[in-house]
């Protein structure tokens, strides 16, 4: 665990330790984001081994900034931690698209946004509700379960695999990458991190060779033939493409669903309110889960200028944290911010960030999110944890890795055509 002696603040003692796993052990550290939107807004944090950063919990800040890239940029990257010039680097001086700013970031990002938009991903419904149906019929055949990794886990990496084209195995195990590629490397053997990125690369350049022999209308195969400025992606462009898609196609789905259903069975009032009108609460519920467990805990923006900042003197090359989780509690803009309402009206969360690096797949995580939890909220009853619970390692990802349940399913002739 890291300790930040410089950290330890005065009132109450309370310590402010953004950088440790441990802080987000069992969820977001509200106990420090709270003193933090009282006291000190925008906090400077110590790192040891780096040079430290500004930490921002309110609700204002986070959303102005997200929405400034001529102030606030994401490069060199999003991650608190710069990147190690030491470090193996699969893909050269390729970047991800994450940490672009306009003009370059929106050149790559029209490449796949048509895919994305409200409309595309509506068409994709019925899909989505198909490989729902296909999930819970699988759980259901018993009586108990992992929530995380037999439902959460399954419909985003089985959406994902579907619109790339992709075996709906293969998904799976990509997913898995994907969790070891968000642990602290603390909890991890040594390497496992890289290792991890070049597992996900190899599988890559392998759809590459086969999207390319056999094109289709899948994504990979129309990110092959897109250009930007007449060039067609380079390989390690493709690649990091391909590592973002796979990443952040499950990410804010996986965790929303399966920590939003651990939440709802804490909170067996605003359960017992979905299920009385799954179709009126549905949409409300969506929301505030997504406002409630914040599954991005921050995205870094680095200041290009000297600016002010909520009273304070941020430098040209400061790192500058958003703080999702902090801001979608901010007593400022939400009524009673710490009591989770379903019913909640207007829901201003900011889980999906804002500005040009607004959330991509947002409506594609929607339709999943309302899929599966229609599929559980309709076929699975009195659902109960029966184990430990596993918690990501993590201070960028929110999330549970492991909850374990059991359940009674409900007989078919007991099943609507909607639930």
């Amino acid at each position: 665990m890291i300790e930040c002696s410089a950290c330890i603040i005065g009132l109450k003692n309370m310590k402010i330790d953004l950088l440790s796993p441990d802080s987000f052990k069992g969820g977001h550290p509200h106990d420090q984001y709270n003193w933090l939107r009282e006291h000190d807004p925008v906090f400077w944090h110590e790192e040891p081994g780096g040079s430290g950063f500004w930490a921002v919990t309110t609700h204002k800040d986070v959303y102005n900034i997200g929405r400034n890239a001529s102030v606030f940029s994401s490069e060199p990257s999003i991650m608190i931690q710069d990147p190690d010039p030491g470090q193996a680097n699969f893909s050269g001086d390729a970047k991800m698209m994450l940490m672009m700013d306009p003009p370059e970031h929106t050149a790559y990002r029209k490449l796949i946004s048509r895919e994305f938009t409200q409309g595309p991903a509506k068409h994709y419904t019925a899909r989505i509700e198909q490989l729902a149906t296909k999930i819970l019929d699988a759980v259901t055949e018993k009586d108990q379960c992992d929530f995380v990794s037999d439902i959460a886990g399954e419909m985003p990496s089985l959406v994902i695999a579907d619109l790339m084209g992709l075996p709906l195995d293969d998904g799976r195990e990509l997913y898995k990458l994907t969790e070891v590629i968000h642990s602290a490397p603390e909890s991890l053997p040594e390497n496992a991190i890289a290792h991890a990125v070049m597992k996900m690369f190899e599988y890559g350049q392998g759809v590459i060779n086969d999207k390319r022999a056999n094109p289709g209308e899948d994504l990979a195969s129309k990110l092959l033939a897109a250009e930007v400025d007449g060039q067609k992606l380079t390989d390690a462009e493709f690649l990091l493409f391909f590592m973002l898609l796979i990443d952040a196609g499950g990410d804010t789905t996986r965790n929303l669903v399966a920590t939003g259903m651990y939440e709802l069975l804490k909170n067996p009032e605003q359960l017992a309110l979905l299920q009385s009108d799954v179709d009126k609460h549905l949409p409300g519920a969506r929301d505030e889960l997504l406002r409630w467990t914040s599954p991005v805990i921050y995205m870094r923006r680095t200041a290009k200028q000297d600016v002010a900042l909520s009273g304070k003197s941020v430098k040209a090359g400061d790192k500058v944290v958003l703080y999702y989780g902090a801001a979608n509690r901010d007593e400022n803009v939400f009524d009673n911010p710490h009591q989770l309402d379903i019913t909640r009206s207007p829901n201003k969360h900011l889980a999906f960030g804002g500005g040009h690096h607004v959330c991509l797949g947002q409506w594609f995580a929607r339709l999943e999110i309302d899929a599966i939890l229609r599929e559980v909220l309709g076929r699975m009853t009195d659902i109960e944890i029966n184990g430990d619970l596993n918690w990501m390692p993590s201070n960028f990802i929110s999330g549970l890795t492991r909850m374990p349940v059991r359940f009674q399913a409900r007989p078919k002739s007991q099943i609507s055509a909607r639930h």
